[in-house]
């Protein structure tokens, strides 16, 4: 008589190596890295315009123009993304991540951009009034470019919401854009050109 015995089922887990491989895991890297590059060429711009001083303006300014980018993204989209979902809008965090990311990033490269220009005015300008207004030039271009295209990517993620929902959603972006031009104009004026000080 043949005893037989019930036949064991391996549950499989995937390995670490098929986890940190797959699309998901993928996807996040590159949206961290995207957002580190973005805050890594504002800092040039910070450089540049630290050049006008040199030394320890020069850690300062590079600092504080990447921190205005960093404080609208880790205190104004996670905010932005609770409030949506509490109007039911159909937005997930990897997606608001993805955008806030992508904003940043472009943020960043416009401020790169300006960078060489920047850095020859900030060192050729005598006066410390037309140096600031060089400087809140660009971070206004560079943060109005960042803005529009995420308050353009959450919009695209609505745009199947009825005309009731939509219009919620929309006075919440325009609350949101309010209180990141703030936020950023208020850590960018730490820095030491615009108070004056460089």
């Amino acid at each position: 008589m043949e005893q037989s015995f019930p036949a064991i089922v391996s549950v499989s887990q995937p390995s670490l190596g098929a986890r940190l491989t797959s699309p998901e895991s993928q996807g996040a890297a590159q949206e961290f890295a995207r957002l580190g590059a973005g805050l890594g060429l504002a800092a040039l711009y910070g450089l540049a315009l630290g050049a006008r001083s040199g030394g320890v303006a020069l850690v300062q300014h590079a600092l504080g123009a990447s921190a205005g980018l960093a404080a609208v993204g880790v205190l104004g989209i996670p905010a932005l993304f609770v409030l949506l979902a509490l109007v039911n809008a159909p937005v997930s965090p990897s997606a608001m991540f993805s955008a806030g990311s992508r904003a940043l990033a472009s943020a960043g490269f416009v401020l790169a951009g300006l960078a060489p220009s920047a850095a020859l005015l900030a060192v050729t300008i005598e006066s410390p009034e037309a140096a600031a207004f060089v400087t809140r030039g660009g971070l206004t271009l560079a943060g109005g470019i960042g803005l529009f295209q995420l308050t353009s990517a959450v919009r695209a993620m609505l745009k199947d919401l009825p005309p009731e929902s939509r219009m919620k959603c929309t006075a919440l972006l325009f609350g949101f854009s309010l209180f990141a031009i703030v936020l950023a104009a208020r850590v960018w004026y730490s820095l030491p050109i615009l108070q004056g000080a460089a």
